[in-house]
């Protein structure tokens, strides 16, 4: 998963749209579309406001830029819960579950 995709997929799961996260930080919805479709890379201080509205730390967009890059448990642990949050997505797209059933 890149960065683009992990930014979509914590603002869907925190049940937020485009319009009402890119005007909360500044920035257009289209802006936010062409990050979260790895077509612009985003700043820093784009990255601490997006995760202040999405109550994340910074990091957790940067977990899957390096593979393996860490074996700490805590680590991992946050790698799974994203990764079954991205499944629980696609399920709902696709009309097989709703986000509230989840799959965790």
């Amino acid at each position: 998963m890149d960065l683009g995709r992990t930014v979509k997929l914590l603002r869907t799961a925190s049940g937020l749209r485009q319009r009402e996260v890119a005007t909360k930080i500044g920035v257009t919805s289209n802006y936010l579309s062409l990050v979260e479709n790895g077509k612009r890379e985003p700043s820093v201080s784009f990255l601490k406001r997006l995760a202040g509205i999405l109550n994340v730390p910074v990091g957790v967009f940067f977990l899957w830029e390096k593979p393996g890059i860490s074996s700490e448990k805590g680590l991992d642990e946050v790698r799974d819960l994203v990764t079954r949050l991205e499944a629980m997505y696609v399920f709902a797209k696709r009309g097989k579950v709703t986000a509230r059933q989840g799959i965790l």
